[in-house]
């Protein structure tokens, strides 16, 4: 997202020129952040294609343990074994939809009540987008982020891992909850300072659909 790709309209006040313009250029890193992580993210599906793949062949060929060595390694412990690759699985999962969130909120490709939506005006859609993510969406987000925080410590301390030999430093994969839904807010702020611009200059505003992407 540019800040400065939309045209302006000169008959605007200057403060409402000034406010959109100073709302565009908030939102521009906010909403960046976001697209660019989920784009990167999305590299995810390869790494749980390949899990799966691995887990299956495995069983199959009646594998359990794929690889051992003498020193601890991060998430992985001391070995690979079926029940690693088949967390993994999971993970890899979990990361793609926490990060993906935020993108798919970009892209306007979450889920939305679209039959009332599309009747709407383009200022009532963004004042709707608006209030709801300052009253539900972004207190939500910090909300359970900020209960899930024990539950990270407490995996962190206790040194929780698999009970079956699988992944290890289960506080990662833990963390990554607060972690995303923090994203999340931070991208649902990018959109209400997004949303304000166009309001204050309607000349900024576009099909939501041309945005997507």
């Amino acid at each position: 997202m540019n800040s400065n790709r939309y045209p302006t309209n000169p008959n605007l006040p200057g403060w409402r020129q000034n406010g959109a313009r100073w709302c565009a250029c908030l939102a521009c890193p906010l909403i960046g952040l976001g697209r660019w992580l989920g784009k990167v993210s999305s590299w995810l599906v390869l790494g749980v294609m390949l899990a799966v793949l691995a887990t299956v062949l495995m069983n199959a060929l009646g594998i359990n343990e794929l690889m051992r060595w003498d020193d601890k390694v991060l998430l992985l412990g001391k070995a690979i074994t079926i029940n690693t690759v088949t967390e993994l699985q999971w993970h890899l999962f979990g990361l793609l939809t926490l990060i993906g969130a935020s993108y798919a909120m970009h892209a306007n490709t979450h889920v939305r009540v679209d039959m009332l939506h599309h009747r709407m005006s383009p200022a009532t859609r963004h004042w709707v987008e608006i209030i709801g993510h300052l009253l539900l969406l972004i207190p939500f987000c910090v909300l359970i982020a900020w209960l899930s925080k024990h539950m990270v410590q407490m995996s962190y301390v206790s040194g929780e891992q698999s009970n079956y030999g699988g992944l290890t430093d289960r506080f990662l994969i833990k963390g990554a909850l607060p972690a995303g839904l923090l994203l999340l807010a931070l991208g649902a702020l990018g959109q209400v300072f997004d949303r304000l611009s166009r309001i204050l200059d309607p000349a900024r505003d576009v099909e939501e659909s041309s945005d997507a992407g």
